[in-house]
């Protein structure tokens, strides 16, 4: 018994070979440029162009270097500098969100309206059917709400859930994008696929979703 035992120990003693440290394998020209356009680094992002990178790489999620410049550098002069070197400044993930989603959804307001200004689509549906409207409305970002009204963003763009940006911004509790939709003509009647309207569905911090709708005078008969 005693020799089994210390033969199970010497067995359970040996290496089981799995977990071993493995050599790291080093960034190809396109992820520095990647890394560096998430990180705000331009020094990198030139150096990597000057050896050859290609300024329309793609990450895993399709994500090219401005839409990473914009979403996780937040940095406008970097947006800048790579539209002006080609780049593409309104070009979609794979979950077709472009730069103007990510902007909104920051509240990156001088991002937004730059890429609003240079003709960024004010209405990309993602694949929820997500306009930009829906972002900006969720984080309560007014200012970009209004930009993108200005540009001709639906306010009554519907998502797969039927839901709208109202409906967002009401379950969000964002009262004062709740009001500027109601403003800019948001139907508050609107029914999403679950039959609940923006009242039904309104945080209480948000009055403007539960307010009546205005009705038209009825004509007098002369």
């Amino acid at each position: 018994m005693l020799l089994c035992a210390a033969a199970s120990v010497r067995v359970l003693a040996e290496p089981l070979e799995i977990g071993e440290a493995r050599a790291p394998e080093p960034f190809t020209l396109e992820q520095r440029l990647l890394d560096a356009a998430r990180h705000g680094d331009r020094a990198t992002l030139e150096r990597a162009l000057a050896k050859g990178a290609a300024l329309e790489a793609r990450d895993e999620a399709g994500r090219g270097a401005l839409l990473l410049a914009a979403r996780d550098a937040r940095d406008l002069a970097l947006v800048q500098w790579l539209h002006a070197r080609g780049a593409a400044f309104d070009a979609p993930d794979a979950t077709g969100r472009a730069a103007l989603s990510w902007a909104a959804a920051a509240g990156d307001r001088e991002l937004a309206e730059w890429l609003l200004a240079h003709g960024a689509a004010a209405d990309r549906p993602d694949a929820d059917r997500r306009t930009p409207l829906f972002h900006a409305a969720a984080g309560g970002h007014v200012e970009i709400a209004r930009a993108l009204l200005g540009r001709g963003a639906a306010v009554d763009a519907a998502d797969r859930f039927g839901d709208t940006p109202l409906m967002v911004a009401c379950i969000r509790g964002q009262n004062a994008i709740a009001e500027l939709l109601r403003a800019s003509g948001a139907d508050p009647r609107r029914r999403n696929q679950e039959g609940r309207t923006p009242a039904e569905r309104a945080a209480p911090s948000a009055p403007a979703c539960r307010a009546p709708t205005p009705t038209a005078k009825p004509t007098a008969w002369r």
